[in-house]
């Protein structure tokens, strides 16, 4: 017989999976820093979703994932305030102090696409969501505390073939209607 493994000693299967996604995370994570977004361009993303019209006035994108979820994938962030995150994202939502920083005019924006393939391969469950609306109102949103995202907006919905939702922070009663405006402008321009 061969040697005994101990209790807490990773297989080499068990090893090799682990070493696998650390590996696709970090091409994932590399190709969302260089997509070769020029500033002030549209929104091009290799394999992502597109916009079809620059950010409107107020609004930047957020080059980096708010959380440390691989899984649904962060394809689009953005903000009317100057987003820093001094720490590794969570888990779970975006880090308390990028929405503690948020001033009470400021807004928050993030879509995900819950992928149909996990990062080993393997086929994944995606929530049948209800088809894109011509044009996104509020009216469309549902205004909840949710277990990750805490209270906000949240838009579910699919467009070609994909899954996607987005989230959006704001105080409602002291954000600029621009800004408001603004964060459907830039769903209604998702393709």
């Amino acid at each position: 017989m061969g040697p005994r493994l101990t209790e807490g000693r990773p297989r080499r299967r068990e090893r090799a999976i682990a070493i696998g996604l650390a590996v696709v995370a970090a091409a994932l994570l590399i190709a969302v820093r260089t997509d070769g977004r020029a500033s002030g361009s549209t929104h091009r993303a290799a394999a992502g979703p597109s916009w079809t019209a620059p950010l409107p006035p107020g609004w930047h994108e957020v080059d980096r994932p708010l959380t440390g979820v691989l899984i649904p994938v962060q394809v689009f962030a953005a903000a009317t305030y100057p987003i820093v995150l001094h720490h590794r994202p969570a888990q779970c939502g975006p880090p308390r102090s990028v929405l503690a920083e948020m001033p009470p005019d400021g807004a928050l924006l993030q879509v995900i696409e819950y992928p149909t393939r996990a990062l080993d391969g393997d086929p994944l469950r995606v929530p049948r969501l209800p088809r894109r609306p011509a044009r996104f109102s509020w009216a469309d949103a549902t205004w909840a505390s949710f277990e990750c995202a805490g209270p906000s907006y949240k838009f579910d919905y699919r467009q070609a073939g994909r899954a996607l939702q987005a989230q959006v922070w704001m105080k409602r009663a002291t954000v600029a209607p621009h800004l408001r405006a603004g964060a459907l402008k830039i769903l209604d321009n998702l393709r």
